[in-house]
């Protein structure tokens, strides 16, 4: 479907809120916090930041828990919503609600309502979650009243509740998918004047800022083809539209790339993952992408297709500028091709930022290198916000490639890469703080991973 924001032309969607069937008429980019809101009057979903960050517009959507202000409707028609009102039952708050009075874990009516939703969301998943485990599936909602401790208590003291019982929310998503060719027909015709949403994790925020007024999208998230784990041999390929969650949870990428895993985890919390696609995060082409550097160390590659056909762009060519990429407007990515890790290779992800979850990267690095009795047989360095785009450190890798580790070497190394990279002064971090930082983190790996404790 063509979404356009100009002339708001209505669509007609049915969705299930809280068991009950609704049909609505919206604008297709409509978001989902407005017509929960708006249009069915459950005014217990709050907006807070707008831009996916602080977890008060939290949902559960098929199961997943989301952030509605990201969300366009247009990609929820057929599905099932939870709301906060949907908690309660025949004018009774639920075990949840009851923990959170009970705890003191609830006052104002802002953070709340998001924070049950996330408790929900978890206990459905993990009905017997661990102390981490709460923080964790809570981490996407930011709270400024109550303080997290008798939140977390109130979790526990759900779980322990026997009335508690997954909800019916946990059902398969029910998006009616576009099929792949009919996407790239419509590119074929129209690309020029579309911007494509998946996710909507970054589009939707550049939407309610009113900086694509007067915009078409193109809605891909029902592509099933563009979905996906395969494992081929010496590689990974990945579909798209995968999500960082799937990312997370998928035994190919633990067992095959691990840092891939590493660097998801460092994206947003739980509602960004369940909606953020490596894809996104690839044609986004941000210079802080946290699965960037991955790729670039790992010398991925992009498969790309258009109604002309398929071909495949080595990743650490796919940028040829800030937030510029070799796709052209009739082109989808269909998948990044990741290669194994071989034996006796090592790789590790560092992310430095404002905080240490859920920011956005002063400067994050992932190195992958095979060593051989101290020799570095091989190496590849990716790194992000250090420059207009991803950038790999070919001049360091050169020094290292072939070398034997010694204090003396790793010394030499940190000085070259903070010469190497090309940061900027911004709002987020200075130049000369991110060269040094980009020279600690490449020591840290280089002591740490590669050189035998002995001489740590």
């Amino acid at each position: 479907m063509i979404a356009n924001q100009t002339n708001r032309a209505f669509m007609k969607l049915q969705l299930e809120v809280n068991g009950q069937t609704h049909e609505l008429d919206a604008a297709p980019m409509t978001r989902l916090l407005d017509a929960l809101r708006n249009d069915l009057g459950l005014t217990g979903t709050k907006e807070g930041c707008g831009e996916g960050e602080c977890g008060a517009c939290s949902v559960i959507l098929d199961g997943e828990v989301i952030n509605s202000c990201l969300v366009p409707v247009k990609q929820v028609n057929g599905s099932r919503v939870t709301t906060v009102e949907g908690l309660a039952s025949d004018g009774r708050l639920g075990p949840i609600q009851r923990a959170f009075m009970e705890c003191g874990g609830a006052q104002c009516g802002i953070c709340t309502p998001g924070m049950l939703i996330a408790a929900k969301a978890l206990l459905d998943a993990n009905p017997h979650p661990t102390r981490d485990e709460i923080k964790e599936g809570i981490a996407g909602n930011l709270c400024r009243c109550t303080g997290y401790i008798r939140i977390f208590e109130s979790i526990e003291k759900a779980a322990m509740d026997p009335a508690l019982r997954p909800s019916s929310s946990q059902s398969a998503r029910k998006l009616a998918p576009n099929s792949l060719r009919e996407a790239l027909a419509i590119l074929s015709e129209r690309g020029k004047s579309l911007k494509v949403i998946a996710g909507g994790t970054d589009l939707m925020v550049l939407m309610n800022a009113h900086q694509l007024d007067g915009e078409e999208f193109l809605d891909i998230w029902g592509i099933e083809e563009l979905r996906g784990i395969w494992d081929e041999g010496d590689h990974l390929k990945i579909g798209a539209l995968t999500t960082y969650t799937d990312l997370i949870k998928s035994p190919l990428i633990q067992r095959h790339v691990p840092v891939l895993v590493e660097a998801s985890r460092t994206v947003g919390a739980v509602q960004i993952q369940n909606r953020g696609t490596i894809g996104g995060n690839v044609v986004n082409a941000s210079p802080a992408g946290d699965t960037l550097p991955v790729l670039a160390a790992f010398d991925a590659r992009i498969e790309i297709e258009s109604a002309r056909g398929v071909r495949v762009v080595p990743f650490n060519e796919f940028y040829t500028g800030y937030r510029k990429t070799m796709l052209a407007p009739d082109e989808l990515v269909l998948s990044i091709v990741v290669p194994k890790l071989k034996e006796g290779e090592r790789a590790a992800f560092y992310k430095v930022g404002t905080r240490r979850a859920q920011a956005i990267s002063k400067v994050v690095m992932s190195v992958r290198a095979r060593v051989d009795e101290n020799r570095v047989e091989s190496i590849g360095i990716g790194i992000g916000s250090v420059a207009p785009t991803v950038i790999r450190a070919p001049r360091t890798e050169a020094l290292l490639r072939g070398a034997v580790l010694t204090t003396g070497l790793i010394e030499q190394a940190r000085e070259e890469i903070a010469g190497e990279v090309k940061p900027i002064t911004d709002l987020r971090s200075t130049e000369r703080y991110r060269r040094w930082v980009t020279g600690s983190l490449l020591s840290r790996f280089l002591e740490d991973v590669l050189l035998p404790s002995s001489q740590n």
